[in-house]
């Protein structure tokens, strides 16, 4: 039974964004136009979604997700809210895996550049908060 489990959550996770999106538009017995009205969309911009030709942004992603009642983790990986981590509950960081998520493998190497310098500015400053502080510890003779 476990393993059966497991071959299914390892299938899901094989849909794609967009196939993951018209299974539960299918589910819900409703149509491309049907979730473009709700949305405030047309019903080409929802089918370019389901084809992989266009992304939702997060805010538009999580308004899908509340009206065919699925989670975030499920439309972007596939992963059932139940298993998904304690850390997925932090709205920042799921708005950065969302993102993620969406991006092709091309622009990968943008997204390091982007995030590394980040932290290079991060470490840039807390070495200067650092050395603005006086340091208070006593000094062994």
């Amino acid at each position: 039974m476990i393993f059966f489990r497991v071959c299914v959550i390892l299938e899901e996770m094989k849909q794609t964004y967009g196939e993951r999106l018209a299974e539960a538009l299918r589910l819900k017995n409703l149509k491309q136009a049907d979730l473009a009205k709700e949305l405030n969309i047309t019903q080409a911009a929802v089918s370019k979604i389901i084809n992989g030709f266009q992304y939702l942004d997060f805010d538009l992603a999580v308004k899908v997700c509340k009206a065919l009642d699925i989670s975030l983790s499920w439309l972007a990986y596939g992963i059932d809210q139940e298993a998904k981590p304690r850390f997925f509950r932090n709205p920042e960081r799921q708005r950065i895996e969302y993102l993620l998520s969406i991006i092709s493998e091309a622009e990968y190497p943008l997204v390091i550049v982007a995030m590394e310098k980040i932290i290079e500015v991060r470490l840039k400053d807390e070495g200067s908060e650092k050395a603005k502080k006086p340091d208070n510890r006593k000094k062994k003779k």
